[in-house]
């Protein structure tokens, strides 16, 4: 499981800023700028604390006790309450430093458990593409053989059946030749006749039986193809 630092809370414990009463001195005044424009400091801390703090530690730096004398109690009041927002937000800065510096290990802690997961899931994408391959080819085969199977099976029935109805066609020529040579003698000109009669019927009889047996041929074949095509859609 990949654990990660919580992030520090964002909220710094400072009180309320205290009033502070006009001042002639330039860099008291420049002082109670600073102080009047606190109102920035939340957005300060959000954007950037580093810079907040450098701030601070400037205006910490400077000697405002060197003129004592011009510098009243609310002034007092004020650089305390300085001294206690900097000291606040170095607190905040070393917990924020402390979660990234947490977080930085638990990041190389975590990359190789995150690489051993991608590696696996990886390692099971291609286990199951190389079964839908497999599967694919097998439906492939099967699919194929039956095709074979059947048209096997109806060349050998048209076959078959082209053959049954030629030895038919033959037999009803033979009779109806017999049948005339015995009229030969008593009307020779009616057996001819008769016997092209014959000839005609039956090689009707032939071209409709092919033809019959051609349509089956391609209405079968037609209905196999389209089972194909439906299986493979599947």
């Amino acid at each position: 499981m990949i654990n990660y630092p919580n992030l520090p809370n964002s909220a710094l414990e400072i009180t309320e800023q205290p009033k502070v009463k006009g001042i002639t001195n330039e860099l008291l005044k420049q002082l109670q700028s600073a102080l009047n424009s606190n109102s920035l400091f939340t957005e300060q801390v959000e954007l950037s604390l580093k810079g907040i703090v450098r701030i601070l530690e400037v205006l910490l730096s400077l000697d405002f006790f060197k003129n004592a004398n011009e510098i009243d109690s609310s002034l007092r009041n004020s650089i305390e309450w300085l001294n206690r927002t900097g000291e606040s937000l170095k607190i905040k800065m070393k917990e924020y430093e402390s979660f990234f510096s947490d977080f930085n290990t638990s990041m190389k802690a975590n990359e190789q458990e995150v690489t051993a997961i991608l590696n696996a899931n990886a390692e099971n994408i291609k286990s199951e593409i190389k079964k839908l391959e497999n599967q694919m080819i097998e439906t492939t085969t099967k699919l194929l053989t039956s095709y074979q199977i059947f048209l096997n099976q109806a060349r050998e029935n048209a076959n078959n059946q082209i053959t049954e109805n030629k030895t038919e066609s033959l037999e009803a020529i033979k009779e109806a030749k017999t049948s005339a040579n015995n009229k030969i003698s008593n009307n020779q000109t009616q057996a001819i006749t008769n016997i092209k009669e014959a000839k005609e019927n039956a090689t009707n009889q032939i071209n409709t039986n092919k033809q019959e047996v051609l349509n089956n041929i391609t209405q079968e074949k037609q209905e196999a193809t389209s089972e194909i095509i439906e299986a493979k859609k599947t």
